[in-house]
């Protein structure tokens, strides 16, 4: 994961963050099946553990005992006041994982297996390609029943210096890509979330419905990284040519209103931000 210092975990036991009520709305599902005895939910970038906060009024406690949770994530201070949270809801196991995104398949074994993932809040802090990689990575440790489950914000309600947030139509666009390479018939379609603040999307991908093997998956990672260099790139010079624009108004005319300044505001960080990304490509 890219550093950025704006950036923060966000910690508030009384409040529960819609995307994680989706995540965990999931979650209750797979654990009321009678049949499963025990199962592996890696959350990624999990942060102060915001997501398991309430997990004592979201699961009962017969759940919470099939259920070994692993956290990943590259603050270990954060991680700490996840650990305090998990080490008092009676799970089956916890663990947590320390180290940045880019270091995912070195630090979780490849023959590893998890039968929910999830990442949330995330993708907008990873160098361009980093992401599409990450899920790759993340699909070849789900179980062959398990599900991967992703959101994050199309616009921040505080800018970060750096972060750059996806549009919904962007991620769909290189996941397809990626899974047309792999040559797998299943595309993703997003779903869209608007916020009081902001607007969000999310993903869901079933393991099994890919329908390819880790060596499959393992084998196609050269042409899917050279597909996405190429998507990548027309993004970003797209939303420069769109940002610029943009720019180039408020400087000819101003700003009037106060929605123009935010405006002028945000598109400032987004400028910078494409141009880090596209910088960091070369």
């Amino acid at each position: 994961m890219t550093s950025i210092a704006d950036s923060d975990a966000l910690h508030d036991i009384r409040r529960i963050l819609p995307q994680h009520q989706s995540a965990l709305t999931l979650l209750n599902g797979k654990l009321q099946n009678p049949g499963v005895k025990s199962f592996r939910w890696l959350d990624l970038a999990c942060g102060k553990g915001q997501i398991i906060a309430q997990l004592a009024e979201n699961l009962s406690a017969k759940q919470r005992k099939k259920l070994s949770y692993f956290g990943y994530d590259i603050n270990v201070e954060h991680t700490r006041t996840a650990e305090r949270m998990a080490a008092s809801l009676s799970l089956a196991a916890y663990e947590f994982l320390h180290g940045d995104m880019s270091s995912f398949n070195d630090i979780v074994k490849t023959d590893a297996r998890f039968d929910f993932i999830t990442c949330t809040n995330t993708a907008h802090e990873l160098q361009p390609g980093a992401f599409a990689t990450l899920l790759l990575s993340a699909l070849k440790r789900l179980s062959s029943s398990g599900e991967l489950f992703v959101y994050d914000m199309e616009s921040l309600t505080k800018p970060e210096l750096g972060s750059l947030p996806w549009r919904s139509v962007e991620i769909e666009a290189l996941l397809n890509a990626a899974f047309e390479v792999l040559g797998t018939d299943f595309r993703v379609d997003p779903s869209g979330w608007s916020h009081t603040t902001c607007k969000g999307w999310s993903v869901t991908i079933q393991r099994a419905f890919i329908n390819k093997t880790d060596e499959e998956i393992q084998a196609a990672q050269v042409p899917i990284s050279a597909r996405l260099e190429v998507e990548i790139d027309k993004i970003l010079m797209e939303r420069l040519v769109e940002c610029d624009r943009l720019l180039d108004t408020f400087c000819r005319f101003g700003a009037d209103t106060p929605e123009d300044v935010t405006a002028r505001l945000l598109a400032l960080f987004e400028f910078w931000a494409l141009h880090r990304a596209r910088g960091m490509r070369k």
